[in-house]
């Protein structure tokens, strides 16, 4: 299995202060509730050897947590729920200065590690091009992620995850557009 590596984007909006997305990303719920595939999910308890073994969690982070997170997933787009498949996805989450970490593992074999990051607008490469419009500010929440799984999976994967995760990084956002609060530079990655 060759890993794909899968960068996804927003822009914040000059309202939105890029501090209070940072900590909404620490809460961890407002990241798995935004999922528009999610159905539910439970804590778990964290297993710390599965993050010790993972040189994915860094040092730097603190506040490890874990769930199961229950997705229905779309096999087929737009034709009814007997297209689609219930996934149960264990988690592990992991605090970090300017976001978080994530290393999901679906069923089939699929794992991914996210990084949610609010950065710099330009700083992390690839992924769509940034296209500034009026009223977006000089941060963006950033989504990088690493997929392992099976060749035959991949366009399935990619597809899915493109969409969807798209989906889930405009939603956390959108759900921070009216929310003020004071803007505390040392949380701001330094450009």
């Amino acid at each position: 299995m060759s890993p794909m590596t899968m960068v996804t984007r927003v822009p914040l909006p000059e309202s939105v202060n890029p501090v209070l997305v940072i900590e909404a990303l620490h809460a961890y719920l407002p990241l798995i509730e935004a999922n528009p595939y999610h159905i539910g999910h439970e804590r778990r308890p964290v297993n710390l050897d599965e993050v010790v073994a993972d040189p994915f969690f860094h040092d730097d982070g603190q506040k490890l947590a874990a769930f199961v997170v229950h997705d229905r997933i779309p096999i087929i787009k737009n034709v009814g729920s007997w297209a689609t498949k219930d996934v149960v996805i264990p988690c592990v989450f992991q605090s970090f200065e300017y976001g978080v970490r994530c290393r999901a593992d679906a069923s089939g074999g699929v794992t991914v590690r996210s990084s949610y990051e609010v950065r710099p607008r330009g700083q992390v490469q690839g992924g769509p091009e940034d296209i500034v419009r009026p009223g977006e500010g000089d941060h963006e929440l950033v989504e990088i992620a690493t997929i392992d799984c099976l060749a035959i999976m991949k366009l399935f994967v990619k597809q899915g995850y493109n969409n969807a995760h798209q989906e889930i990084l405009q939603r956390v956002v959108d759900g921070l557009v009216r929310t003020p609060a004071p803007q505390p530079e040392h949380y701001l990655p330094q450009t």
